[in-house]
């Protein structure tokens, strides 16, 4: 599908530092890629890297209480770009050994797995971070 010359290119939310942020940016972003009209895949691994991004956002950020996060998504007809900026320090990107029997440790890695580039930039306003991944549509 094309993208339409009335629909918005970049959105953005802002989220609490909530364990129902995750699920609540999925939504969201779920449905403004359809609207977008961007391919099944596509969306699934975006909406995959986003919400390990904003729980790594929720649980490690250490921001001041009372911050939010902010949640962007870009889509530009030939690459979609999500983005999650918290108040948080820089993080490192190597993403970390995790324990085998263990439930945590993983979002890098499962974020480094499904984008094609990835990584970090300092916030645009405010104090913090931007991490971001990139999923090129495709043929």
């Amino acid at each position: 599908m094309a993208l339409t010359a009335s629909l918005p290119t970049e959105v953005f939310w802002l989220f609490p530092r909530s364990p129902r942020s995750p699920g609540w940016a999925r939504v969201f972003f779920r449905e403004q890629a359809r609207a977008w009209g961007v391919a099944r895949l596509t969306v699934e691994a975006a909406e995959l890297a986003l919400s390990e991004l904003v729980t790594n956002a929720v649980r490690h950020a250490h921001a001041p209480r009372g911050r939010e996060i902010g949640v962007r998504a870009v889509w530009d007809g030939a690459c979609l770009r999500v983005e999650v900026a918290d108040a948080g320090d820089w993080v490192d990107l190597d993403p970390r050994p995790h324990r085998p029997d263990g439930e945590d440790g993983r979002g890098l890695a499962v974020v480094a797995a499904v984008a094609s580039r990835w990584g970090q930039e300092p916030r645009a306003h405010g104090i913090g971070k931007t991490v971001w991944a990139e999923f090129p549509v495709r043929g």
